[in-house]
């Protein structure tokens, strides 16, 4: 069962991103300049998984001087294998930031065994809390250390994502089960949450929106004096956005358009699915038989893996449809088909003067700026998706 706590909801980590800080919604900070900008430049990242599963993980918009570190590893020590997604995404001067902080697994249960147990397993053991209650009084402060007179501005709870993050973790079980089948009862819950904090570091003042969405799965279990007892897994996912406290104003849009613009593959996570509901239901012992299996497996269900890419690529099955729900329901996404590549680019709402030469983006407000002529070379415009 300890398989089962803390490992499934690592799923829930992928593509949890929403921008909520600021007051800003997609649109309206070109309107509320009062006058033209200069267009956006930015180049698509991919992720690819080169430790183990060997597929793309996610992609995204990051702006074109802007350095992307990290990515997602594995930590083979633990069975099911765990994988850890962090990053961040710096400019130039490395006064800006976006990050994506590794997720937390955590556990609380009365008994004072199963709480040693569980930590022998590697989990944190805390008593469960709320998105914006977690953020607040354990994360910021322990992430945020040496910064001085930290103080927050704005606590906002987000019900909406928390709605799609019980959806996909629902969605998750439920393929799960589809292997193997729980033999308990349980129940699911989600909540999330943003806190906006001001704080010094090396004598500058930081604007710095975090956001959290934080899965809880329940289980009833049995104690040694046969008595049952309500114990809770539960794994924060935290996302954050930072700059001087001048510069977030010009920052902002960027913040916007590369978190709006991640889009996570699908097949990724119901092969992270399917790889736990394998083991859990073979209970092998050894890490080593775990790999050789799987990969067996995965020999003898070629067919089944071509048709789960086939369904990525047509976006034509329920689970598909579901994940790629999820990423496009953002507040104020349109869809944009980038005609070099052939691949889609989820962007806010609000820029429709789209240009890509196959490698970079180009954005603009203006609907008489045209990069051919403004930057020379070979640019293609770019339709919103019918």
């Amino acid at each position: 069962m300890k398989i089962l706590f803390g490992k499934i909801g690592l799923l829930l980590l992928c593509g949890m991103l929403l921008i909520g800080s600021s007051g800003v919604r997609p649109g309206s900070l070109c309107a509320a300049s009062g006058q033209q900008t200069e267009p956006l430049v930015f180049r698509n990242q991919i992720v690819f998984d080169q430790q183990f599963m060997g597929l793309e993980v996610f992609r995204m918009l990051i702006p074109k001087d802007w350095r992307f570190e990290g990515g997602i590893t594995w930590n083979f020590n633990k069975y099911p294998p765990e994988p850890y997604t962090a990053y961040t995404v710096t400019s130039p001067d490395g006064n800006a930031v976006i990050q994506q902080f590794p997720h937390l697994n955590l556990y609380w249960a009365p008994d004072q065994s199963l709480q040693y147990s569980f930590a022998q397993s590697g989990f944190g053991i805390m008593q469960p809390m709320g998105a914006a209650d977690f953020l607040q009084q354990v994360f910021i402060p322990q992430a945020r250390q040496g910064a001085g007179e930290l103080k927050v501005l704005e606590v906002q709870s987000l019900p909406q994502m928390a709605q799609r993050t019980l959806a996909i973790s629902n969605l998750t079980y439920s393929i799960f089960g589809q292997i193997s089948p729980f033999q308990f009862a349980y129940e699911n819950r989600a909540d999330a949450a943003r806190v906006k904090v001001e704080y010094t570091r090396d004598g500058q003042r930081i604007l710095e929106d975090f956001t959290a969405t934080i899965s809880y799965f329940i289980v009833n279990m049995p104690t040694m004096s046969g008595m049952y007892i309500q114990t809770v897994s539960w794994t924060p996912m935290i996302f954050s956005f930072r700059a001087p406290v001048e510069d977030m104003p010009n920052k902002i849009r960027l913040f916007q358009f590369s978190i709006y613009s991640r889009y996570d593959n699908p097949v990724f996570n119901v092969s992270f699915t399917r790889l736990c509901a394998i083991i859990t239901r073979e209970q092998l012992r050894q890490q080593q038989a775990i790999f050789a299996r799987y990969q067996q497996i995965r020999k003898t269900l070629q067919e089944t893996n071509d048709i789960i890419w086939e369904t990525y690529q047509n976006r034509s099955a329920s689970q598909d449809r579901m994940f790629e729900k999820y990423t496009e329901a953002l507040r104020g996404v349109d869809t944009y088909v980038d005609p070099v590549n052939n691949w889609n680019v989820s962007l806010p709402t609000g820029y429709d003067n789209a240009w890509t030469n196959g490698t970079d983006y180009v954005f603009s407000d203006s609907p008489s700026f045209n990069p051919n002529t403004a930057l020379g070379g070979s640019w293609q415009q770019m339709n919103k998706k019918r």
